[in-house]
């Protein structure tokens, strides 16, 4: 298991709990069946407390980006590409190593008030740990952003899941990432139950947390954003907050930003860096995610090159698939339909209706550079 802190440098409650629990397995002697690593991100960043130097460290993890840091240093490097680059070496060994998918969790937190959450690529071997961690799971969050560490690691076939611990500067935030660090130990059979004495309080803090919010919430909005656009949120909003459709949230160089629907707001900006001024996202209940669930388990996902007008183009790269679509009717139904099998990140495709999805199976052999080797389904259980 691996459990990254301080991707960004502003937020480095996630290196202060990683170290926190390293340390306390080796001071009680905790019998750990696998292996356990810590890694801080953005080294530098942290040393100043800024979000980033150059440029963000969690949007690049691309490809053709990351093939590029592999073949040699460049003069003109940032410091973000030497950072990603030792990154990408500790992850590429990792992946030489074992042939079995790796677990890894991404610690983050925020700007705004609110309670923590789980962020998910849609893939059912995510689910398992997320649900574990007893507060909202994301879901599209991490189709809805490009060039993430977890869709990188999601797409390389391993069990990636981000947790957003609260607020920056809260001191709960250091808490809430320590319980959630022992909470995915025990869930992901590295430590014993009976081994962690605190595990119930752990799970009674974050289930706190999240009373009376939703199990889980589908992104349906990204509100994408640069310096050019001075954009500012207005004051006051917090995560999960209900919102409604036409509502003002934000202003730029433009005029007002209205919601462009109804449902709750999440991570709104209100730090001086960022790519994303706000998301809005609306309710998963437990039918939904238990149907999703249940097709992809019967394989129904499978049929749907079949369909008339359906095409389905595998990622032999990025390692998901495309699905597109001919002209579409009624497309907000077929795109809900749709997202049940994980295909949540509109690609374009013009009067096509374009989606994609992350990797849908664990690979069993992998190797350097993202090429896939034997694989087996979401639901085998062989994992660590």
């Amino acid at each position: 298991m691996v459990v990254v802190g301080g991707i960004h440098g502003n937020e480095p409650a996630g290196v202060i709990a990683v170290e926190r629990v390293l340390n306390e397995l080796r001071q009680r002697r905790v019998l750990v069946r696998g292996r356990v690593l810590g890694l801080a991100g953005n080294l530098r960043a942290l040393s100043q407390n800024v979000r980033y130097m150059t440029r963000d460290l969690n949007r690049r993890w691309f490809p053709e980006h990351l093939a590029r840091l592999r073949d040699t240093a460049h003069a003109d490097e940032s410091t973000e590409d030497i950072e990603q680059r030792e990154l990408l070496n500790i992850f590429d060994r990792l992946d030489e190593t074992f042939d079995h998918p790796l677990v890894v969790m991404d610690l983050h937190s925020f700007s705004a008030e609110g309670p923590p959450f789980s962020v998910v690529a849609d893939t059912l071997r995510n689910r398992p740990i997320a649900y574990e961690l007893r507060v909202p799971i994301i879901f599209g969050l991490e189709e809805a952003v490009e060039g993430t560490l977890l869709g990188y690691l999601a797409d390389r076939g391993h069990i990636a899941v981000g947790f957003e611990a609260g607020q920056h500067e809260d001191p709960r935030t250091v808490e809430n990432n320590v319980a959630a660090i022992w909470i995915s130990l025990v869930s992901a059979g590295l430590v014993a139950r009976a081994d962690v004495p605190e595990i119930g309080r752990f799970e009674a803090r974050l289930a706190q947390a999240a009373a009376g919010l939703p199990r889980a919430v589908e992104i349906v909005y990204r509100h994408p954003i640069t310096p050019a656009d001075e954009f500012r949120m207005d004051p006051g909003f917090y995560n999960f907050q209900g919102i409604g459709r036409g509502q003002r949230l934000a202003i730029d160089r433009s005029g007002e930003v209205d919601s462009p629907s109804a449902g709750r707001i999440l991570m709104p900006l209100y730090q001086g860096l960022g790519e994303d001024g706000f998301f809005v996202a609306r309710d998963l209940g437990p039918a939904q995610l238990q149907l999703s669930a249940a097709l992809r388990k019967l394989k129904v996902d499978g049929l749907l090159s079949y369909l008339p007008g359906v095409d389905v183009e595998a990622d032999l790269v990025a390692g998901g698939d495309e699905l597109r679509v001919g002209r579409v009717a009624n497309r907000p139904v077929v795109k809900q339909v749709l997202r049940m099998f994980g295909y949540r990140k509109d690609v374009g495709g013009g009067d096509e209706l374009v989606v994609a999805r992350r990797r849908q199976v664990q690979s069993t052999r992998r190797g350097r550079g993202g090429v896939a080797g034997d694989a087996v389904s979401d639901d085998d259980d062989d994992v660590a």
